[in-house]
């Protein structure tokens, strides 16, 4: 994968952008949300890096040619997907076409509610009510399924298990919080395994 690396004027464009990384299953580096901290202390470059992570340069260091406006970028993903793209897990995709199947699928979905746990309690949808107008027909929604990401962990000196990281220079590290660990699709993670290091998969 290349680096995108988007120039926003607004805050709007910002969450904007966001949105369509998010909906693609992209997540930031190290945080969650918006992060509407960094646009208010200046930022205005959101960044998607070769190891498909979200990141956003503080000091504005890309140059204009480095960079895509932000009308060129959403013009390009009108382009590129025509229909409302959601990733959801293979467990969320199979209960949506079964659901979908049915006579009374708006029932059938409120009925999900009523088990112990909740299928769609991580659903993730940047505009709430994309699966009711799937549910409802209409075809300019789409689901499927996120790929499969996979992380690297070892056992440290301590006995504790450590998870690679990468710093927001691209230097490698390590951390004991999986969910800041570096997680790319296998053919990425591969490049970086050695001997010290694990591969597994990803909830």
């Amino acid at each position: 994968m290349t680096e995108t690396v988007v120039h926003v004027t607004t805050l709007d464009q910002w969450k904007s952008v966001l949105d369509v990384w998010f909906a693609q299953g992209y997540e930031w580096l190290s945080y969650k949300g918006y992060r509407e901290d960094y646009f208010r202390n200046g930022s205005r470059q959101l960044r998607l890096n070769p190891i498909n992570k979200i990141t956003y340069s503080g000091s504005n260091l890309y140059s204009e040619d480095d960079c895509i406006e932000y009308a060129d970028f959403m013009a390009q993903q009108e382009k590129t997907m025509a229909n409302e793209t959601y990733y959801v897990t293979r467990e969320q995709l199979d209960l949506i076409n079964t659901i979908y199947e049915k006579l009374y699928s708006l029932d059938e979905l409120v009925n999900c509610h009523t088990e112990a746990k909740n299928p769609f309690d991580d659903f993730s949808i940047p505009k709430g009510n994309a699966l009711l107008r799937y549910l409802g027909g209409d075809t300019s929604v789409e689901f499927k399924v996120k790929e499969q990401l996979y992380r690297l962990w070892r056992i440290d000196d301590d006995g504790d298990r450590v998870y690679m990281k990468f710093t927001k220079h691209g230097t490698p590290d390590w951390t004991m919080d999986e969910d800041n660990a570096f997680t790319a699709p296998r053919e990425e993670i591969e490049k970086h395994k050695t001997p010290a290091w694990e591969i597994e998969e990803v909830d």
